[in-house]
């Protein structure tokens, strides 16, 4: 505490800020584990050619592959429920760590090694095995290690965020490296998978309605280049996180605690913060899972349009566009005026331009060329040219516009949980970044590990012609029965999605951590960790400092907002729009400090200790 004590002697402040490095490589964790999740969006496909027996020339009834894909989808469910179950223990150990090379190091290593070796084993021993049970042992086995390493990788994004920086304008910039971090992994490893592998790849086993794409070289590809991208994001985010991950950041104790798995029924009854935020996030991911995945984009641009080549990929990459526009001006508008504002304004944004996806889906007309979606097509010599019409222009704007906009709102969710773990350490005393990041992982997960299931429900269910296949791009349109196509496209697509959003607006409506609350949250664990540095017990700093208006002036942390004026750190008047009175009526009561920042100041005595 030597530094923090030397900072108080001379009237600053303990913030922890971090350079631009570090701001942009760190997210790349999330990348790391990102890139793995895109990876096993093609389980399902994986395990019905190679658990049916496909690949040494068994071939399955409708009613089989039916069976097939409903246990298959039951297992990846169950796989996610196991996930969310380990990650209490995984949050724990990472709590209580406390060595040489840090408390996030390790688990990032040893994650992205796990997942590396359970993604080796799980897509290539299992064909060696041609008995059934033992192909199956090999399967589920792999991915219980699978699940692990992607649970102590993970957890390490959310929680690495309170030592990487602790100002709350440098923590929104998380999401605009995260994006660029998403295009490097989710993005690419779907375009690959969706996109650039299927006009590649010779078709096999179509007969069977497998598509052309997934056959062991699809996987033969795609897995080793999984491995190896998350490996290098990896590394990245470690060489941010390197110098941070030391004890004089780890909330108000330089030595780690001993937290225990009921401390975690404790944590979610008494932080009401992080209940509303999980809640919402939980949903939120859900309905993202389903709207993104690839069953959903086979019903709409080959089944429903009849050109996947010609619209995924170009179309998938055009909304980037906007997410970045999205991304840098909402990062901005959560700098100058907290994240919880960010979420909510790009939310109902989402939201509109997502009531205008449906209205282009109501008019899709399989017999009418004006209604359905055109861009690029290719000639009998395979040459491409562009044909696109007026319907594809405002499909690509509203989807873009609306896919941004939900993609911060939802990015936005991991800073925002570094606030829910100061929040702790405000409200407890206690430093649990892992507790609270895998809490919100245990709730996230165990909501979305129905995303298989209901993906099948309104794929399977809804669309007679699949047969009890999930939508594939191998599929034979010719007399093709649509009953059901456009219902599910709409429920999936843009039903979900919309009404999680309305869940994030009423959760956000009883979140308080932004604006005024959070600086004060700030203050008051700022002046306690100082006062401990001067020898005070953490008990005692605990009930001397409660308020802001009791931390002296001198320790109330600085702001890198560039609002503020050089002087005061005050954030400077900006005439109130029409947006902020909506938010200030309907979202804002909660944040509301009615007391003024040192206006009762207690000084920090001088104990004589460690001096």
């Amino acid at each position: 505490m030597e530094d923090i004590r030397q900072s108080s002697q001379k009237g600053s402040t303990f913030t922890n800020i971090a350079k631009k490095y570090q701001i942009i490589l760190f997210p790349f964790n999330n990348a790391a584990t990102n890139s793995y999740l895109a990876l096993m969006t093609f389980i399902t496909y994986y395990g019905g050619y190679y658990l049916s027996g496909s690949f040494v020339g068994g071939v399955l009834s409708a009613a089989a592959m039916t069976t097939l894909t409903l246990v298959l989808s039951s297992v990846v469910t169950a796989m996610r429920i196991f996930d969310g179950i380990t990650d209490p223990i995984i949050g724990a150990i990472i709590d209580k760590t406390n060595g040489r090379f840090g408390k996030f190091r390790p688990f990032m290593i040893i994650g992205n090694l796990t997942l590396a070796l359970s993604v080796l084993f799980m897509f290539f021993a299992i064909r060696s095995a041609h008995a059934g049970w033992l192909r199956w042992v090999l399967f589920i086995g792999g991915y219980v290690i699978y699940v692990l390493g992607y649970t102590a990788q993970t957890a390490c994004t959310k929680a690495g965020q309170t030592v990487i920086t602790n100002e709350p304008h440098q923590r929104s910039q998380f999401v605009v490296w995260n994006m660029v971090g998403m295009i490097g992994s989710i993005v690419l490893i779907n375009m690959l998978g969706n996109g650039l592998l299927p006009i590649y790849i010779d078709p096999v086993d179509i007969e069977n309605g497998l598509g052309a794409q997934y056959n062991p070289e699809f996987y033969n590809i795609l897995v080793p280049f999984t491995v190896v991208l998350s490996a290098i994001y990896t590394i990245l985010a470690l060489i941010a996180i390197w110098k941070k991950d030391i004890p004089e950041n780890w909330g108000l104790d330089q030595n780690a605690t001993s937290p225990k798995i009921k401390d975690f029924f404790i944590i979610l009854k008494q932080n009401s913060q992080i209940r509303w935020l999980v809640f919402s996030a939980g949903c939120n991911k859900l309905a993202s899972t389903i709207a993104t995945s690839g069953a959903v984009a086979v019903l709409i641009y080959y089944i429903m349009m009849d050109n996947y080549n010609g619209l995924y990929i170009p179309i998938y990459t055009s909304s980037f566009v906007f997410m970045g526009l999205f991304f840098v001006v909402g990062a901005k508008l959560a700098g100058n005026k907290g994240q919880k504002r960010a979420v909510i304004q790009f939310t109902a944004i989402a939201f509109l331009f997502y009531l205008g996806l449906i209205v282009l889906l109501s008019l899709w007309d399989v017999n009418n060329p004006s209604t359905q979606l055109s861009l690029l097509r290719w000639r009998e010599d395979k040459s491409i040219f562009l044909s696109t019409n007026l319907i594809t222009i405002i499909w690509i704007i509203l989807f873009g516009c609306g896919y941004g906009a939900y993609n911060l709102s939802s990015e936005m969710c991991i800073p925002m949980i570094a606030d829910c773990t100061d929040y702790e350490t405000y409200r407890s005393g206690n430093y649990v970044p892992g507790m609270m990041g895998t809490l919100f992982s245990l709730i996230d997960k165990f909501v979305s590990s129905f995303a298989s299931l209901l993906i099948s429900v309104f794929t399977i269910g809804m669309v007679p012609a699949l047969n009890g296949k999930l939508p594939s791009t191998g599929i034979d349109l010719t007399n093709f029965d649509y009953t059901g196509v456009r219902l599910s496209v709409i429920i999936c697509f843009c039903l979900l999605p919309m009404g999680a959003w309305v869940i994030t607006l009423f959760s956000m409506f009883f979140y308080k951590l932004s604006g005024a609350k959070l600086k004060e949250i700030q203050a008051v664990n700022n002046v306690r960790k100082i006062a401990m540095g001067y020898g005070m017990s953490k008990h005692e700093a605990m009930a001397t400092w409660r308020t802001i208006d009791q931390v002296p002036a001198e320790y109330i942390p600085v702001t890198m907002n560039p609002r503020c004026t050089k002087n005061d750190q005050v954030p400077e008047e900006a005439k109130e729009t029409f947006m902020d009175k909506i938010y200030h009526k309907l979202w804002g009561h909660n944040e509301e400090i009615e007391v003024v920042p040192s206006a009762n100041p207690i000084p920090i005595p001088m104990m004589g200790k460690n001096n």
